[in-house]
């Protein structure tokens, strides 16, 4: 063999193992492509549960770690459920979202071939995690999963944000986290009052600082906000001539800015944010995440009333559809 074609199957060689040791973001979820999968995540956009949770399974059984994603994210989260799944016995349900095994099954996401993202997501499923770690899910392209999880350490009244305030990873959207720290240090009092300072007048941020915001503010910084597709999209589809108070409607029966930062894709490598957003499913997500807070007074339903007319009555329809 001559010395060039040595050297050519050693570069053939080489660029085959970069490719298998490091795969297009287009093939990096395995299963993602298959034709089966796609029609049956298009199904399950389209809110159609009927037809896509069976087809999901199937292939999750098959061993599509796509499909067992999907799957296991809509076990995880209820607000990626609807009406058809409601009413399904308990071993329907372990049938349609869950491997075999133990009394209630278990999650797929557990066998998704040791995917970083899933590893680091069950992290903070199960209140296993730390901030440098929830900060990682930012060099995967996840931004929705860096606000989930800092936010869930903040439930568990983890104390520290103050020490990643340098970190470009963190986002602008949740600095609150650090700013409350600040607040409590006198050294870095100028630092957090040029920081709010900077801040749009009608930020949601500004709510959980206790300042006072003006509904006309608010409403603007919502409509620009890249925040919360899904609401923005549920509101313009639905009730285009009231867009802005729909919005402040929805991030009223929400709960509140933590609970509104948190809408989006489930997981964008697999569904993009704008995609999830124009979906039905995503747009539903809204309405099942507000319904149960919604639903502790009936004065808090007659408050989004009055905030939207147009919004609580999207909240009444998906209430009688379960």
């Amino acid at each position: 063999m001559s010395g060039w074609q040595a050297s050519k199957r050693l570069l053939v060689a080489s660029v085959i193992s970069l490719f298998v040791m490091h795969p297009s973001k287009a093939d990096s979820i395995p299963g993602q492509n298959d034709p089966a999968f796609v029609n049956a995540l298009h199904l399950w956009l389209d809110d159609d549960s009927k037809r896509a949770l069976p087809a999901l399974a199937k292939l999750a059984h098959q061993g599509n770690v796509a499909a067992r994603i999907v799957i296991g994210l809509t076990d995880k989260y209820v607000s990626l459920q609807g009406p058809w799944l409601a009413p399904r016995s308990k071993a329907e349900r372990i049938e349609l979202l869950r491997l075999p095994g133990g009394l209630s099954g278990k999650s797929w996401l557990r066998k998704t071939d040791d995917l970083v993202f899933i590893h680091e997501l069950l992290g903070v499923l199960d209140s296993h995690t730390t901030v440098d770690r929830v900060l990682s899910f930012s060099d995967m392209h996840e931004p929705r999963a860096v606000r989930v999880g800092l936010i869930s350490l903040e439930a568990r009244q983890w104390i520290g944000f103050a020490r990643f305030a340098d970190d470009p990873r963190f986002p602008d959207s949740v600095r609150y986290l650090i700013w409350r720290e600040w607040q409590k240090t006198e050294s870095r009092d100028d630092e957090f009052q040029k920081a709010v300072d900077a801040l749009p007048e009608g930020d949601g941020q500004r709510l959980l600082l206790r300042h006072e915001v003006a509904d006309a503010e608010f409403e603007s910084w919502l409509l620009d906000t890249h925040l919360g597709l899904p609401l923005r999209a549920l509101c313009e589809r639905n009730c285009e001539k009231t867009q802005a108070a729909c919005m402040r409607g929805g991030f009223y029966a929400l709960g509140g800015y933590r609970r509104f930062v948190a809408l989006g894709t489930p997981m964008a490598s697999l569904i993009s944010e704008e995609e999830f957003a124009q979906s039905i499913r995503g747009q539903a997500s809204v309405l099942r995440r507000a319904l149960p807070f919604s639903r502790l007074t009936e004065g808090r339903l007659k408050r989004i009333a009055e905030i939207d007319a147009c919004f609580a009555g999207l909240l009444e329809d998906e209430g009688q559809r379960f």
